[in-house]
């Protein structure tokens, strides 16, 4: 999961350029130590429940310090059950990777239903042993008909175009793509989040909902559009996220809010739930027009 930067740990980030481009500016060759100090450690929570089989899991982590050169740490021993108010499941620990807790094979999501996560620790991070966390799974709202991928010669990037039927109440989407049935928007900053303000209850006729470099995709390729309907709070927690990872600009700038968190005890993380439609095409040498 990402690292999670906190308020403080920005500040101290501009504190420190600063006092750099003075000493910069001014030739100063005296040597400056400057304390940018530490913040206290937090449970850090990774984790979806979905339809598909095999896709569970809860990944536990420490929070780092910002300047921090090493992987956030894994929480391990950890008792990981989710309830979703008929029966419960118990998630069990990789033992090849460390942190991350599975559920049972054939254990899947379902639309509609509430899922309760309860997380109970070994040992305690920040005093709190007990974790909790709540996320109702939305519906699948749209009807796709098909996926275009167009190449955009001048812009250099490929642009993925989504027809479908979107419904009259408000939803909100994350975008995914995989070629040849690997994922590649692996990281936060590839996703696509959205709502339905521009095309509610309409046909999307071509609507732009990903784009890709030139160079992660040739003609031949598989290409699947992952269409996930996501909670409001869901998608406001991968934009705050993803405005947290994105450089300031300009670079005095203040810092971004916290993220948000359905987590409590003053976790960081998101517990999501979610289903996702697939839509696969033939990426074929189809040149975007003005």
């Amino acid at each position: 999961m990402p690292k999670y930067n906190q308020t403080n740990q920005v500040h101290s980030r501009l504190i420190l350029i600063m006092f750099t481009t003075i000493i910069l500016l001014g030739s100063c060759t005296e040597k400056i130590d400057i304390d940018v100090g530490t913040t206290y450690t937090r449970l850090a929570v990774d984790g979806k429940i979905t339809p598909q089989i095999g896709e569970q899991y809860i990944r536990l982590t420490k929070t780092a310090d910002y300047f921090s050169n090493q992987p956030p740490p894994e929480v391990t021993g950890a008792t990981v059950v989710v309830d979703n108010g008929n029966f419960t499941v118990q998630f069990t620990e990789d033992s090849n990777n460390p942190g991350y807790y599975h559920a049972p094979e054939e254990y899947v999501g379902l639309p509609g239903v509430t899922y309760n996560l309860s997380i109970k620790l070994t040992n305690p991070i920040a005093g709190k042993v007990n974790y909790e966390a709540s996320e109702k799974m939305p519906g699948l709202s749209d009807n796709i008909d098909s996926v275009v991928v167009e190449l955009n010669q001048n812009a250099k990037f490929w642009m993925v175009r989504l027809y479908a039927w979107e419904p009259p109440e408000t939803n909100f989407y994350m975008f995914n793509g995989m070629r040849n049935g690997k994922i590649i928007t692996d990281s936060v900053s590839r996703v696509n989040i959205s709502d339905d303000k521009l095309y509610n209850g309409n046909y999307t006729a071509g609507a732009v909902v990903l784009i890709l470099n030139e160079d992660e995709l040739q003609p031949g390729d598989t290409f699947t559009l992952i269409l996930s309907n996501i909670t409001e709070e869901y998608a406001n927690f991968m934009l705050e996220l993803q405005d947290e990872i994105r450089p300031n600009d300009p670079m005095f700038s203040g810092p971004p809010a916290n993220v948000s968190s359905n987590v409590n005890n003053n976790a960081v993380g998101y517990f999501a739930a979610f289903p996702s439609a697939f839509s696969s095409t033939i990426v074929k040498n189809i040149e975007f027009t003005n």
